[in-house]
């Protein structure tokens, strides 16, 4: 499969991903399409008791350490609770701006056949961080209650001029995307690791679904875990230059074994615009896998607008950029095809480039 057809590819599945809504605890219908995707690609999935997904395509050696591509199905939102006679209560779930909670917002409930109810935030019945929201909803039709309720903003849309594609949620949908992109093309490849795709829930607010699938060693120990996520725009993360090798997050820095993978595929593929930077605007899965123990690096894509912040105090649509997306396909499958292989990138080529005896004489001459 060549670049341009595997980055077809990615953007369809964002597409795809885009027109479905969710929030955090409402993944199911995010979890069904990605299920359906892995069926019609042809590899094993696996739901644990949770809801996260793990999509496996086996390697030749059992004994051998895979790779895990790790996403999540969920973005910041709303819950609505109960019906009230002064409108429908809820709150917020997940990081939100304070501006997605004053009156006046457009949201949409979303009922369990996916359909899409038009509703307001009227104001806020007590606290000041989201909890106690009032929606102004015809209550006839939104159905049985507790339902998600996510912004009124675009599901996808991608502007060539720009080469920007906003949405709603391309926070974490965009690195749920480039992991089905790189499962179908790893069915194409025969590698001696396991190529693993990781579809969590609940990340936005706690991590919740990787702690889970982490604490439980869902994946093999030993797996190498690259986190794929978009995160906001930092100096030396920039939209438009290319994905982001990502170092560590708020919390975690990771390491070099892992980030290993994502260098070979990178000298391996030839020339790609990469950049590679400490992102530390949040915390990212790969914090729950690296304090597990499994060797973690991560891949982000720069993001405009995160959890829909605009930067004048609006609610904006959150953009990335297409060759970012693309590029990052690209990276990822690279890094797939040398699952099991524990390749050396040219920072280890240059520790070993002298032996070390040579060193020692070196150093023994010195004085």
């Amino acid at each position: 499969m060549d670049r341009d057809q595997l980055a077809a590819i990615g953007l369809n599945y964002l597409a795809g991903l885009g027109a479905i809504p969710a929030t955090s605890y409402y993944e199911k219908p995010v979890a069904d399409y990605i299920l359906a995707q892995c069926n019609d690609i042809g590899v094993e999935t696996q739901v644990d008791r949770y809801g996260n997904i793990l999509a496996t395509r086996r390697g030749q050696d059992a004994d051998a350490d895979g790779i895990a591509f790790v996403a999540h199905m969920d973005h910041p939102g709303y819950e609505a609770i109960s019906a009230e006679d002064d409108g429908v209560h809820g709150h917020g779930l997940g990081g939100l701006p304070p501006q997605a909670y004053e009156s006046g917002v457009r949201v949409f409930f979303v009922k369990e056949d996916g359909e899409r109810v038009p509703g307001v935030i009227m104001g806020r019945a007590g606290d000041r961080d989201g909890n106690n929201l009032i929606f102004e909803v015809d209550q006839s039709r939104i159905g049985p209650l507790p339902c998600p309720v996510v912004l009124d903003l675009p599901d996808y849309d991608y502007d060539d001029q720009s080469q920007l594609i906003r949405m709603r949620a391309a926070d974490d949908l965009a690195g749920c995307a480039s992991i089905l992109a790189v499962m179908r093309s790893a069915v194409g490849v025969s590698t001696r690791g396991s190529v693993y795709g990781l579809f969590t829930r609940a990340e936005e607010v706690g991590l919740i679904g990787a702690r889970l699938a982490a604490a439980d060693g869902l994946l093999p120990k030993g797996t190498v875990v690259v986190s794929v996520e978009t995160s906001s725009v930092l100096p030396g993360a920039e939209i438009g230059d290319g994905p982001v090798v990502r170092t560590g997050d708020r919390m975690t820095t990771f390491g070099f074994e892992a980030e290993e993978y994502l260098a070979a595929a990178i000298k391996t593929i030839g020339k790609l615009a990469v950049q590679r930077q400490l992102m530390q605007a949040g915390t990212c899965e790969g914090t729950a896998f690296a304090r597990t123990g499994y060797p973690t690096t991560g891949l982000a894509f720069p993001l405009g607008a995160w959890h829909n912040n605009g930067t004048d105090g609006t609610i904006r649509a959150e953009f990335i950029h297409h060759g970012d997306f693309t590029t990052g396909v690209a990276l990822l499958a690279g890094a797939a095809g040398l699952a099991g292989s524990n390749p050396s990138s040219a920072a280890g080529d240059r520790t070993r480039a002298r032996p070390e005896e040579e060193e020692r004489r070196l150093l023994d001459s010195a004085y």
